[in-house]
């Protein structure tokens, strides 16, 4: 279990899966078959190590992204935007992920250059990407401006404001949450309904629909709606997501 996976779990009591429902992951880490009451997941590569692996395992439940990671770009090779181009060229289902820029890591203007080419590279290739932003929106936010992106995005993890979802409804942008104990972000009451998703960000099939049940009570109480319906229109929504990878 990777230390992302105990920081959402951490907290207190969790949800019951909601009986008779598969939910969907828009956002893992998990390079095996997802959990049995999860309908399918899309698992996001952080090194260029991840790339090929990720490949082997990609079928109609597990969707996959490749990308480099911000913590990682370090660990890039000199080529990698060939072999990324090459990988997408050969596999249409394939989406970029997980991109991005993180204030809290070095090398922020290496993080830009990366992010801005990986974004160059989606929008290339047509496919939606899932980006991290930890602190920085405001220069995604200019990268996104100078390309314009037609694509969807996916804002993983999703902890901006009000005003950054005003911004980011410019372009074709998902919300996706995450839930920390019993919390999710609050924006999860007044991100559109229609571009919600949920994830557990974990590499551990063990309690990934245990995270994702969770996050989804936690947007049902903030909406004051029906969680099963709107388990439903997540669903509906992942599939928008999936579906135009391919």
């Amino acid at each position: 279990m990777n230390k992302y996976t105990k920081t959402l779990l951490q907290g207190g009591a969790h949800h019951i899966i909601l009986k008779g429902m598969k939910y969907t992951d828009a956002h893992c880490h998990i390079f095996s078959a997802p959990a049995d009451n999860v309908a399918a997941q899309v698992c996001n590569a952080t090194t260029t190590a991840d790339w090929q692996k990720l490949v082997q395992i990609a079928d109609d439940r597990t969707r996959i992204c490749i990308g480099i990671h911000p913590w990682y770009i370090d660990s890039a090779p000199p080529d990698w935007a060939d072999c990324m181009r090459e990988i997408l060229l050969s596999n249409p289902q394939i989406m970029v992920g997980e991109i991005g820029i993180d204030k809290y890591h070095p090398d922020i203007d290496r993080q830009i250059e990366f992010f801005a080419q990986q974004i160059e590279i989606a929008i290339e290739m047509n496919r939606p990407a899932h980006i991290h932003c930890v602190g920085a929106w405001d220069k995604v936010l200019h990268i996104l401006k100078d390309h314009h992106p037609h694509i969807p995005i996916i804002a993983h993890a999703f902890g901006g404001n009000t005003a950054i979802i005003t911004a980011l409804a410019e372009y074709n942008t998902y919300f996706s949450y995450g839930a920390r104990g019993d919390h999710v972000a609050d924006t999860a009451k007044i991100a559109p309904l229609d571009k919600i998703l949920v994830e557990s960000d974990s590499d551990a099939p063990s309690v990934q629909a245990e995270i994702l049940a969770t996050a989804t009570h936690e947007i049902a109480k903030l909406r004051e709606c029906d969680a099963h319906e709107l388990n439903e229109q997540i669903n509906k929504n992942f599939t928008g997501v999936i579906n135009y990878a391919g």
